[in-house]
Order: structure tokens, then C-alpha cells, then sequence
């Protein structure tokens, strides 16, 4: 008898298909020795021992997960955290488990009924290298008014990113449509053509007011950009399509950028945040200072920076 139809029928529980896995990842043994081919034929008196599958990750029912992030704010309805670089944000394709979500579930499992079922309390995202603020929702309620207060723009972010922009004016504005790139599914762009047209099908409007903070005589530069839209890499897509890529983007940024001896992160910070709170009304602002990571790219590109 067939190996993966031995074990299916001993173990019927576990599927056909996990079971291929698991004989595929070396999980099963014949008289001591690995067997990776499920068809692989079964002889009287073999020894079979196989390592059980873990049961499969459901990505849109998350589990509790301790995670390391920083707090910085909390009440009754609302997380004020700051995100490291390297952390995803919620569950999805590529990373089932140890994001930010996972974290937030075992600080306060009552977060996973606000919201989302595969995201609950995210109201915005960072991408995964970006660092700095998040705002999270800890009730229904204030998930409600905070979702409703970003789709009007009522959420100040400003970001911090270092840039090779020798071109790029002291301070302007980025107000562009905005969409999925038609050819690059991974990418967004603002569409422009370089004809002179901006019209690319199906976009929505994107706004980045940015200025430019310190310069260095190589070309390099610490700019800090306003956001009054949030779409998905607005940030990253606005300054490389005008000619500013941000150091470590090895999406938008050309080679020597996107992986550059300055700094071996993507160099953007969501340093600020300012918000009226979802329940009682009040005006807050947050902070957090330039990553450690970035001082040091910031020397060794000899860009002044008073954090004053």
C-alpha cells in the first residue's frame, strides 16, 4: 500500500493533504530513515513513525500570541502602541501567526470581537518595515467613530523618511490619483504615465504634503511628510515617482537605494499622531523619537538633524 494511503487510513483525521505535507517535510520515518515521497510503498513488519501535523492556521480566526511591542497609551477603548520594524500587522498570506494582532489578543482577548474577525481593532496599518505609531480600537464603539474619523481624514499622521532627493523642492504637495499598479500586482503607483496624463482606470484620490526637513551635499535627505490621505504605500509610491526613493525600499527604490550600506531597514517612521479621543472628545498627540537605526544612517550620510 501507498505511504499517504496507509496513514490516511490510519489516521483519517488528520486529511490526505496534510499528511502528503508532513511525509514531504521529512515528519515520517521508515525504520528510522526519512521518507519524503508519498508513494512510497509499505512492507510488512516496517516501523513507521511519524511526527502528528500541528493543526493548520486559521488566518482569519487569530490566537493569542505574545508579541513585543510597546504600549504607550491605553484606556477603555483605545491601544496608542508603537509598532518595531519587521512586524506585520495582521494575519494574512506569507504570515498566519506572530503579528501584531497575536499580540494585542493575548494583552486583551475581548479585542477579538471589535471589528474584523481576521483583524479586530485595526483601524489603519503600517506596512511591515515601517515603525512608529498605531492607533487600536479596544470596543466596538470606538472602533466605530475612529473607522468613520480616518475615512474623513480627522487622523493627523506624520512620517519621517530618508531619501535620495537631490531634485525634489524644499516643501510641496503630492495630490495624485492613486491606484494598483496595472502590470506590478504587488505594487501601487499615482499613475503618472509620463505623457503628461494621470488617467489610469480605477483610482481614488491621494494626498502627501511633504517638507524637507535636511539635506546632505550627496543628495540625500530627512523629509517629513503630513499625511491627509492614508492609502496603502502612499508614502513609499509619492516620494519614489517624484523622484525621492526612500533608503531600503526594495519595492519602489532603485538597487543602490533599495538596499543601501546607510541603513538595512526600509527608513520610514510613523513618528506622530494626532486624533480627537473616539469617546470622551479630547484632543491627544503622540510621539515617538527617530529609531536608533536612523540616527546612525543619518551620520553616516552627513545629515544634520536637530530632534529638537
Amino acid at each position: 500500500m501507498r505511504l499517504d494511503a496507509y496513514l490516511s487510513r490510519k489516521y483519517p483525521e488528520l486529511g490526505r493533504s496534510r499528511l502528503k505535507e508532513a511525509i514531504e517535510s521529512g515528519a515520517v520515518l521508515i525504520d528510522g530513515r526519512a521518507v519524503t515521497k508519498a508513494s512510497r510503498k509499505c512492507h510488512v513488519h516496517e516501523v513507521i513513525d511519524i511526527e502528528r501535523p500541528s493543526a493548520p492556521v486559521d488566518p482569519k480566526n487569530p490566537q493569542a500570541e505574545a508579541i513585543p511591542f510597546e504600549i504607550l497609551y491605553e484606556d477603555e477603548a483605545i491601544f496608542v502602541i508603537h509598532k518595531p520594524s519587521g512586524l506585520v500587522v495582521h494575519p494574512g498570506a506569507g504570515h498566519p501567526t506572530g503579528t501584531l494582532v497575536n499580540g494585542l489578543l493575548a494583552i486583551d482577548p475581548a479585542i477579538a470581537q471589535v471589528g474584523e474577525a481576521d483583524r479586530p481593532g485595526i483601524v489603519h496599518r503600517l506596512d511591515r518595515e515601517t515603525s512608529g505609531l498605531m492607533l487600536v480600537a479596544r470596543t466596538n464603539a470606538a472602533y466605530s467613530v475612529l473607522v468613520e474619523m480616518f475615512s474623513r481624514h480627522a487622523v493627523q499622521r506624520r512620517y519621517w523618511a530618508i531619501c535620495h532627493a537631490p531634485r525634489l523642492n524644499d516643501s510641496g504637495t503630492f495630490d495624485t490619483p492613486y491606484g494598483r499598479h496595472p502590470t506590478q500586482r504587488v505594487k501601487f503607483t499615482s499613475c503618472h504615465l509620463g505623457n503628461g496624463k494621470t488617467e489610469c482606470g480605477d483610482y481614488k484620490r491621494a494626498i502627501t504634503h511633504y517638507t524637507v526637513v535636511s539635506r546632505s551635499l550627496g543628495g540625500f535627505a530627512l523629509i517629513q511628510c503630513d499625511l491627509e490621505t492614508g492609502r496603502t504605500h502612499q508614502v513609499r509610491v509619492h516620494l519614489s515617482e517624484h523622484g525621492a526613493p526612500i533608503l531600503g525600499d526594495t519595492l519602489y527604490a532603485p538597487q543602490q537605494y533599495a538596499h543601501h550600506r546607510a541603513i538595512d531597514r526600509l527608513a520610514l517612521h510613523a513618528g506622530a499622531l494626532s486624533f480627537s479621543h473616539p469617546i470622551r472628545g479630547d484632543a491627544m498627540h503622540f510621539e515617538v523619537p527617530l529609531p536608533e537605526a536612523f540616527d546612525a544612517a543619518l551620520r553616516k550620510l552627513g545629515i544634520d538633524y536637530d530632534e529638537r
